[in-house]
């Protein structure tokens, strides 16, 4: 297969068969009474108990749930429940909590603003950590069953728990929306399950050109957690890698993302022993801690690996990785780019929580929830006309992240994805929107 570097700007985008066909264009919160203020978020996220319910939404209004509905007028419709289960206790609410509150921001501005089609939203909380899988299969079911939620959106972005309740939402038919989820492999994911992320197979044409185009060697290393989400892709990975002419001289899997600060020193040894002249990580915490490693042993060469601009790299890394570590956006924009949805976002954060930051997580949860606000604008709350819409459409622009295409075969919706390095500890652009002429826009 032949490979271009392709950009997506302009609000346009390439579409198999179109030609340069338009984007839809999207995104924006609605306008309404609100003007954009929005009331304060209710309900800081606390401590609450495993798989317990968080207050972290308006309260009461009458339940849409499964009802039909279109998505224009102006008349109260009453209240639409929607859902989320993320980490929010002890260590792993970092993960969590910032996911949640973006979120919220998101409902609390929608409902300043009247809501969507008359309908103003409710989000209901519980607590799963990342890999309990038990937590998050009984939480789900009490939104569904208990709560008669219409939807889930932004569970986190490594869905390793939502493992177990993939089915059960296939078999009630609710739709769960995910900014990002780069660690779900299939193209498809699920009937009802959408994300906004690039295809896991894109990432596997994606990540030998960069190695060849930016890294520039011929012969790495790679660490990936030993968990199957990432573990099962490594064999294709390889095999896209030798078609590039690039040589995967050292794998080293690693057990578990805490582990990373203690075995990825060994791992550089052993990686640089085989002749390595560059190292791709599959996980941001090991592309922190194995370049922090590196360095320690003055092994100075590129490493690349998906991080979405995290706090991670930033903080744990810092100068560490000024101009050798290579890092891309999962298919979001960069915050400079300047769109007014993006300046939405930017200002909501800025306005809500003057005390934080946008990173990757909260940027895409803010892109779920405008995927989620446009698709149920169009259709109501309907879920058989919502997975409907969600399966035609085709260059949706929300003007946060890459203009996403979806199609029945196809439930991972991004187009492109942007790369990234540090300077000084801080992101900064390092390319314009590349896919290489992988994927259609």
């Amino acid at each position: 297969m032949a490979f271009e570097t392709r950009s997506v700007s302009g609000g346009r985008v390439a579409l198999s068969g179109d030609g340069d066909a338009p984007a839809q264009q999207g995104g924006l919160l609605p306008a309404g009474a609100g003007g954009g203020g929005g009331a304060a978020a209710t309900g800081e996220t606390g401590a609450g108990q495993a798989a317990g319910a968080l207050p972290v939404g308006p309260t009461g209004g009458a339940l849409a749930g499964r009802t039909t509905g279109g998505g224009g007028g102006s008349v109260d419709r009453g209240v639409l429940k929607i859902g989320t289960v993320l980490p929010l206790q002890g260590g792993q609410r970092d993960f969590g909590e910032p996911v949640l509150r973006v979120t919220q921001a998101f409902v609390d501005e929608v409902n300043a603003r009247g809501g969507i089609g008359g309908y103003r939203l409710e989000l209901i909380a519980y607590n799963a950590c990342l890999t309990c899988q038990g937590d998050a299969a009984q939480a789900v079911k009490r939104l569904v069953e208990q709560d008669k939620v219409f939807a889930i959106v932004n569970t986190y972005v490594m869905a390793v728990a939502f493992i177990s309740v993939v089915d059960y939402l296939d078999e009630h038919r609710v739709p769960l929306i995910q900014g990002g989820a780069e660690d779900m492999t299939s193209d498809a994911l699920s009937p009802v399950t959408f994300a906004t992320a690039p295809p896991g197979s894109f990432y596997g044409k994606f990540f030998p050109q960069v190695v060849k185009r930016f890294m520039g060697v011929d012969k790495i290393g790679i660490t990936y957690l030993d968990v199957p989400t990432e573990a099962e892709g490594i064999p294709a990975l390889k095999e896209e890698f030798a078609k590039e002419g690039i040589e995967v001289v050292a794998e080293e899997p690693i057990r578990a993302a805490e582990e990373a600060v203690t075995s990825m020193d060994a791992a550089i040894t052993r990686m640089r022993a085989a002749g390595a002249l560059g190292a791709v990580a599959t996980n941001p915490v090991l592309l922190a801690f194995g370049r922090l490693a590196a360095d320690r042993q003055g092994w100075q060469v590129p490493w690349y690996g998906p991080a979405a601009w995290s706090h991670l790299l930033e903080g744990a890394c810092g100068k560490t990785c000024d101009d050798i570590v290579f890092t891309d956006t999962a298919g979001m924009s960069y915050p400079d780019i300047g769109t007014p949805q993006m300046r939405e976002f930017l200002d909501t954060l800025r306005r809500r929580y003057p005390e934080g930051k946008a990173t990757g997580h909260e940027l895409a949860a803010w892109v779920a929830m405008q995927l989620f606000a446009e698709i149920l604008a169009r259709t109501g709350p309907d879920a058989d006309a919502f997975i409907a819409a969600m399966e035609t459409t085709r260059g949706l622009d929300l003007g946060t992240t890459s203009p996403l295409v979806f199609s029945p075969d196809r439930h991972m919706g991004g187009t492109s994805t942007i790369l990234l390095k540090l300077e000084g500890g801080r992101f900064v652009q390092a390319s314009p929107p590349l896919n290489f002429g992988y994927i259609d826009g």
